[in-house]
Order: C-alpha cells, then structure tokens, then sequence
C-alpha cells in the first residue's frame, strides 16, 4: 500500500500539493482494485488534475479507481474492501 502512496503522489504531486489520500481496496469481478479519494490544496489544482488524468468528483472530492496487478489468491475470491487512510499536510 506505501507504493502505491508513494506513486499516486509522485503522479498527482505534479498537479499541487496533496493534503488528503483514502484508499480503499477491493475486489470487483476477480481484480483487486484501489479506489482513491484525493483532496488538493487548492480546487485549480483539482481541476487541472481531473481534466489531465480524465477522473471525476465524488462528494466533493476526486476519486478514481486503479486496478492493482495483484495476483488473485483463493483467500482473496469473493467481495472484499480495506480501508486505508492518510492526511498529508
């Protein structure tokens, strides 16, 4: 998951700086995903972002989903989440 952090910020540090980054995981049809929520300093920067990346808002914040090339495990069939959250300031 510290990757996985460490990626998104050194994609989206690009935009501005990153004060909030929640990350859920789950899995969705036999793929493991990460859904991200992201806040930005400031909206411009969330508006660049979306508009570069092609990702939208949801409730107020940009959020968007990657699929994680991650192995699928027998442990791991069926519907799963994990939150993980983090504030950058």
């Amino acid at each position: 998951m510290n990757s996985l952090r460490s990626a998104l910020h050194e994609l989206c540090g690009q935009f501005g700086r990153i004060t909030r980054l929640d990350i859920l995981t789950a899995m969705h049809e036999g793929t493991k995903q990460a859904i991200c929520f992201m806040r930005m300093e400031r909206p411009e920067q969330e508006q660049t972002l979306m508009k570069t990346l092609g990702v939208g808002r949801f409730g107020g914040e940009v959020v968007f989903v990657l699929d994680l090339n991650v192995p699928v495990t027998a442990e791991d069939d069926g519907p799963s989440s994990q939150w993980a959250e983090s504030n950058f300031f």
